[in-house]
């Protein structure tokens, strides 16, 4: 099945960073907004715009990281005009006797994520109504088709990184993992992400050493996006909060998830999550079929209200917004990547039953391996296992 597109794209021209103006004293930086593997956001006041509040990224420049700067940068420039990704504003080089770093000023989105407001309603014993959790997948998936059209796949959709502006307006954020494909049925073969947003064919793209790896299309967008349909009916998605070579191993290995109290939502909702997590990418809706979906396609199609309601409930929510996060790990292959551990560690694995070949001779080079590391709990499947490590 192939869907055609417009073709169009990314102008070829990358950052340079010697031609990177300093930011002297233009911006005032205020409040961390948030901080995660790929850097630092905040509240800045622009003094050359009338005080105009922005949010700026600011990242540190490394070898490791330029690919990700190039395409993130690339994407802000080229794309950044459509109604539900966030206005760029530039970007500059700021020098420090630390190293150098770079800063992407961007639209201020104040609601902050949606996953918040979600958690924030919940603290309160109450939940997000339907009509909202489709109107924010509905603008989210307007954003995405405008990437996919543009051959682009975001590779990181999740809640933390769908905002809210003061009005109400949903943007998607956050393209440091995003790429650029030849064409839009092109393929990838990395195995990058979130782990608990990543799809199967994601997980297991190079997975398999000696042999030509998998490869996903931008079909895994759609995967992620119906996890994080779950994560705005429940506040958390279904493998947050396990350890990421867990996770991973449950996405591949499990069927597909769905919400906590499938009764307690409609049939409607319940199939749109069922259509993006087809297991099968070859068999699972692209983004622009997706928003044909009845649960997007039922919205009104004047949806102010929908903005004016969520602002509504922002205000609401302000005092308990700032919720509990959950730390952000960052998978690249076989090594992990946590904003308290920025250099990358490799995953070693949490569940036997995980392995590709299990004999007694890897299951004891595996535990021993763990021993090394001083892990000293293992499953195997759902047996936890405790290794002694004082015992002789």
């Amino acid at each position: 099945r192939e869907v055609t597109m417009p073709q169009s794209g990314l102008s070829p021209a990358k950052l340079n960073l010697d031609s990177l103006n300093d930011p002297g004293d233009r911006y005032e930086l205020g409040e961390l907004l948030g901080s995660g593997v790929c850097g630092e956001v905040y509240s800045a006041t622009d003094n050359e715009a009338g005080g105009k509040k922005v949010a700026i990224k600011v990242q540190k420049i490394t070898k490791d990281n330029m690919d990700d700067i190039q395409e993130e940068y690339r994407i802000l420039r080229d794309l950044s005009s459509h109604p539900n990704l966030p206005d760029f504003y530039g970007v500059y080089l700021k020098r420090t006797r630390n190293g150098d770093q770079l800063w992407f000023v961007m639209q201020l989105c104040e609601g902050g994520p949606v996953v918040d407001l979600v958690r924030g309603l919940l603290k309160r014993n109450k939940k997000m109504t339907e009509e909202h959790i489709a109107f924010i997948l509905h603008e989210t998936v307007k954003a995405l088709v405008h990437l996919h059209e543009n051959h682009v796949m975001h590779r990181d959709i999740r809640g933390s990184n769908i905002l809210l502006t003061k009005l109400g307006e949903v943007k998607l954020v956050d393209f440091g993992l995003s790429r650029e494909l030849k064409s839009t049925m092109d393929k990838r073969k990395s195995c990058i992400g979130s782990p608990s947003w990543m799809a199967p064919e994601v997980v297991t793209s190079d997975r398999i050493e000696g042999a030509d790896p998998n490869s996903y299309d931008i079909r895994a967008d759609v995967w992620s996006l119906g996890i994080t349909a779950i994560e705005l009916g429940d506040g958390k998605a279904p493998f947050e909060g396990i350890h990421p070579t867990r996770a991973l191993f449950q996405i591949v290995r499990n069927p597909p998830p769905s919400l906590y109290r499938p009764a307690n939502w409609t049939q409607t909702y319940n199939d749109f999550i069922t259509e993006c997590l087809e297991k099968n990418p070859d068999n699972r809706p692209f983004m622009v079929e997706i928003m044909e979906h009845p649960f997007l396609t039922s919205l009104p199609e004047n949806d102010f209200h929908l903005t004016q309601e969520l602002k509504s409930l922002l205000e609401y929510i302000s005092p308990d917004i700032v919720a509990t996060r959950s730390e952000e790990v960052i998978v690249r292959k076989k090594f992990m990547t946590t904003r308290a551990h920025p250099a990358p560690e490799e995953m070693h694995t949490e569940d036997l039953a995980a392995l590709e070949d299990i004999t007694e001779d890897t299951v004891l080079c595996e535990l021993q391996e763990r021993n090394k590391h001083k892990h000293n709990y293992t499953f195997v499947g759902d047996v936890l296992l405790f290794l002694n490590p004082n015992a002789e």
